[in-house]
């Protein structure tokens, strides 16, 4: 079938993200008029870019709540939302964080889009994992780091040494709430001597409670 304005409202306003390739696999047309068409749409503020073959319905049509973690996960895949990011989504950091920072098996990215900046960190397929399916509110649910794995991203992707001085300005909250169990399991398995240094020295710290 032809794609029209209204056509594309009806079958994705309860989506977050629009993909040109699943929009063209929908209504069954070639990828290159589907993306003459979006662009023009794009022009006429019909649609909102993301980045290229990403984009977002305006508001007045979007049936879903915007949820910028669940678009984090679609504009980069695989990707899972970690680091400040996480953090702050349970409530461990005392600022807000603005933008969303991801952690992806694919090469190191950044997008500043409408909704903000999403950056992504490479890492190796073995490293890739302690996320899990979380949401927040009524959001659109989401891959995040645990928090324990949140916590690891940060020391492994953080440069320099994790000394106690360093950790305490981080100014952590809720951190009796870390599971050091899974923490310590997490950090053999990241296979970093750099993050097995950092948990002991957080263990100390929480220790100290």
């Amino acid at each position: 079938m032809y794609m029209k304005y209204e056509a594309l409202i009806q079958q994705f306003a309860n989506r977050n993200c629009i993909e040109t390739v699943e929009v063209a696999l929908w209504f069954n047309e070639p990828v290159r008029q589907i993306q003459s068409r979006i662009s023009r749409w794009v022009q006429q503020d019909k649609l909102i870019q993301l980045r290229k073959g990403k984009y977002l319905l305006p508001e007045v049509y979007r049936k879903a709540p915007l949820s910028a973690y669940s678009i984090s996960n679609k504009l980069y895949h695989p990707s899972y939302v970690s680091l400040e990011s996480a953090l702050d989504f349970y409530g461990m950091i005392p600022e807000a964080i603005y933008s969303i920072q991801g952690i992806t098996t694919r090469q190191t990215k950044s997008w500043h889009t409408p909704l903000g900046l999403f950056s992504y960190q490479h890492i190796k397929q073995e490293r890739f994992f302690g996320y899990e399916q979380v949401q927040f509110s009524n959001e659109v649910p989401f891959f995040c780091a645990a928090p324990e794995k949140a916590l690891i991203d940060l020391f492994y992707f953080g440069k320099g040494e994790w000394n106690e001085a360093r950790i305490n300005e981080m100014r952590f909250q809720n951190i009796e709430n870390i599971n050091m169990k899974v923490f310590k399991k997490m950090g053999k398995k990241m296979n970093s001597k750099k993050v097995n240094a950092a948990i002991h020295v957080f263990s100390k710290i929480r220790n100290k409670l």
